[in-house]
């Protein structure tokens, strides 16, 4: 196999320089040489590395040996074969085989040596006879693999489904629970057992690629992306070697850590000072629907050399509706007290699959609430469309010349922003600044940092009764801990899970992540995988908030979780009185509640928009709604939003719009009660023990490629109470996020 180990027999005569052998090197399940060949099936316990040692080849013949030239020759082939049957048996110990019979001469087994070099030529070649062939390894059966069984196999490691409960036409995500990011990492597993190097051309696919696998619904659909993706044939000739299992996910496999966020705020900033191009440039010729009734916009467009169609505000562009070079959203004007979203998603969904260069809509500016949310849902737009100028106009004059004005002005406009507002003192957008709260502010009193300190700045002690929406779960559930350790406060949590009624069976009692879960439930027979997935989410669910009970009574706090379905006003504000009228006071709320749905808004349902804007949007409606019924409001509320409401982010426009709009409903409920209410704009967090936080194994994986920081539980609880505890109550939206987008 490339060397000459050392013939103990062998004599000085003409002494020749033997090459340098590499050795052997161990690493996981491969070993390597020092030229970085691979020698397959390899395994062994630890690393080492066998060092055959630089090696001396003579031509004298010992005492005793025959001196003419046939004889010199056939001793040297003797030595020669006993050098590599000693090689062989070196090399068959370290890998685990049998060696042969004894050879002369020791091969010692040490520390490693340089790479091997080539054998250099003797002076006066000699004629040998090749020496013997190597030991031919043991085979490996190769064949053609089926690359649509292989996805079906991946997906069964990653989820704890049978392979025979998964088939090909199941959707995904709906039935199987595997978003797009789950199935990127599908496709570079596959792309390893296939031998396509480590995966990394299909790990680290761009946003569009993303986007493309994202469409492929079913493992079918993904079978036949993957095979055009690879290049390869439906069943490529592989080595059933190269087919290893891949563990399915445990839990701390995946080290995700988090840091400090930096508390910014969303700062207006004068956009151009001058006016954009001549209307002349760029509005003849282009064809624009105005959805909803504007006659001097449409005269206005019309004088600009543009032709204009009016129809209904609720109206769904379609094939019919002919060209469309610009959309013009005019509902947000209608003084009807009917509230834009989520009802006009469908609206502007269609708007958009109709491909314009412009899609505007006008509103009032002040953070009317009936257009609540069209800021975050046009950032989001802004990304998914780069082709689209998309922008939502805030005025602070509705007056039809102002309008027709605006109109004008933003479709001649230079610049890309998404959200701009209009005033007498100019045109502007806004930007994200870190603004640090100061001294105290960043580091917070008290021992250690415990919140005892901003818990008494608050006013909060045993006696006090703190709510918080989605508070037995995840990041909320972090920050009820917080208070539990700072002021040791009643704790009334509600959340959408249903409580749980009793000990879990054993059967599933044992399986620790959602895999080995869903295999338990799976186990029992007779229910589809939708199914499974459902009450595999419930039971890690439920084990949650048992956890968390557990965590607060530890703490000193009493606390009760309350079952409440946040997309229902009545029963939430049945909830908020019931905890008022058994406490008699209200002196904080948290309104954390929420549920993600992530799509692109082309493949976005009415009824998911709804189900995740009405969760965040609505609920926080009504539970500010109850508030102001009580004898008297509590002394603060806080609205989780998040930093997709500030920056829009793909896939995410229910959710940014649903985020943006409790920035706007906390602001009129500030106003109309003159008490506090403050919505903080989360970027994601990292897991804490105990709680899933906002950020699993693959998500994290994800945000780490793109190179998006995450905020640590602790320092996030942390700079919350800081917040609330020497913050402006006057301010009514800040943003606290390790990293942007």
């Amino acid at each position: 196999t490339g060397g000459l180990l050392r013939g103990r027999d062998a004599v000085d005569a003409v002494r020749t320089p033997a090459p340098k052998v590499p050795g052997w090197t161990v690493d996981g399940q491969l070993v390597r040489t020092a030229a970085g060949a691979l020698l397959p099936g390899a395994l062994a316990p630890a690393r080492r590395v066998v060092d055959i040692q630089e090696t001396t080849v003579t031509t004298d013949p010992p005492h005793g040996v025959p001196s003419d030239r046939d004889a010199l020759v056939s001793e040297f082939l003797r030595t020669s074969r006993e050098m590599i049957a000693a090689q062989r048996d070196v090399l068959l110990t370290y890998f685990g085989g049998t060696p042969g019979a004894p050879v002369a001469g020791p091969v010692p087994v040490q520390a490693p040596l340089p790479a091997v070099e080539a054998v250099p030529q003797a002076a006066s070649a000699l004629p040998v006879a090749a020496p013997p062939p190597d030991p031919e390894p043991a085979p490996q059966a190769t064949g053609p693999v089926d690359v649509g069984q292989l996805v079906l196999e991946i997906i069964s490691e990653r989820t704890g489904y049978p392979v025979d409960m998964i088939e090909p036409d199941l959707d995904l995500e709906a039935d199987l629970s595997i978003d797009s990011i789950k199935r990127a990492e599908i496709a570079g597993e596959l792309a390893r057992r296939l031998g396509a190097g480590d995966g990394a051309d299909l790990t680290s696919m761009d946003d569009a690629e993303l986007e493309e696998l994202a469409k492929a619904r079913t493992a079918a659909a993904v079978t036949g992306w993957l095979t055009a993706r690879l290049g390869a044939p439906t069943a490529p000739e592989v080595s059933s070697a190269s087919v290893e299992s891949t563990p399915v996910e445990s839990p701390g496999s995946d080290a995700v850590t988090g840091e400090p966020p930096l508390r910014h705020v969303l700062r207006p900033v004068l956009l151009d000072a001058v006016g954009g191009p001549d209307p002349a440039a760029l509005i003849p010729g282009t064809r624009w629907i105005l959805l909803g009734d504007a006659p001097e916009v449409a005269a206005r467009l019309t004088e600009s050399g543009a032709e204009v169609a009016v129809r209904g505000r609720g109206h769904v562009l379609g094939d019919g509706d002919g060209q469309v070079d610009a959309v013009l959203y005019l509902g947000a004007l209608c003084d009807d007290g009917t509230s834009v979203l989520p009802d006009a998603f469908p609206v502007l969904k269609a708007a958009l699959s109709r491909g314009p260069r412009w899609l505007l809509a006008v509103r009032p500016s002040g953070g009317d609430a009936r257009s609540a949310g069209l800021r975050g849902f046009f950032r989001t737009v802004a990304r998914e469309y780069p082709q689209t100028v998309a922008r939502v106009v805030d005025l602070t004059e509705v007056s039809p010349t102002a309008v027709a004005d605006a109109v004008i002005g933003e479709a001649v406009a230079p610049d890309r922003t998404p959200v701009v507002v209009r005033s007498d003192a100019g045109r502007y957008g806004f930007e994200l600044v870190e603004a640090p709260l100061g001294a105290l502010g960043g580091t917070g009193a008290g021992p250690a940092g415990d919140g005892v300190a901003e818990a008494a700045a608050l006013g909060l002690d045993r006696d006090s009764v703190v709510v918080l929406a989605g508070g037995a779960r995840g990041i909320t559930a972090q920050f009820a801990a917080a208070l539990a350790g700072g002021a040791r406060c009643r704790l009334e949590l509600l959340g959408r899970t249903p409580a749980p009624d009793g000990p879990e069976d054993a059967d599933t009692a044992a399986a620790r992540t959602p895999a080995q879960l869903r295999a338990a439930l799976a186990a029992r027979g007779g229910a589809k995988p939708a199914d499974i997935n459902r009450a595999a989410g419930l039971l890690l669910a439920q084990r949650e908030i048992r956890a968390t009970l557990e965590e607060l009574a530890a703490l000193g706090s009493r606390a009760h979780y309350r079952s409440v379905d946040f997309r229902e006003p009545d029963a939430v504000r049945q909830a908020v009185k019931e905890i008022h009228a058994e406490h008699g006071r209200l002196d904080g709320v948290v309104h954390a509640a929420g549920v993600i749905e992530d799509r692109l808004i082309a493949e976005k349902t009415a009824e998911s928009f709804q189900r995740v804007y009405g969760t965040k949007a609505t609920g926080a409606q009504a539970l500010l709604t109850a508030l102001e019924e009580l004898p008297a409001a509590p002394a603060f509320t806080v609205l989780f939003g998040s930093i997709s409401a500030v920056l829009g982010n793909r896939g995410q426009a229910d959710y940014a719009a649903a985020n943006d709009a409790l920035e706007s409903l906390g602001a009129a409920f500030a106003a109309r009660t003159g008490r506090r209410a403050l919505t903080v704009h989360w970027g994601p967090w990292a897991p804490a023990a105990g709680h899933a936080g906002m950020v699993g194994a693959e998500l994290a994986r994800e945000y780490a490629r793109r190179g998006i920081r995450l905020i640590d539980p602790e320092e996030g609880t942390a700079a919350l109470l800081r917040e609330l505890a020497w913050g402006e109550e006057s301010t009514t939206a800040v943003v606290h996020t390790a990293s942007g987008w």
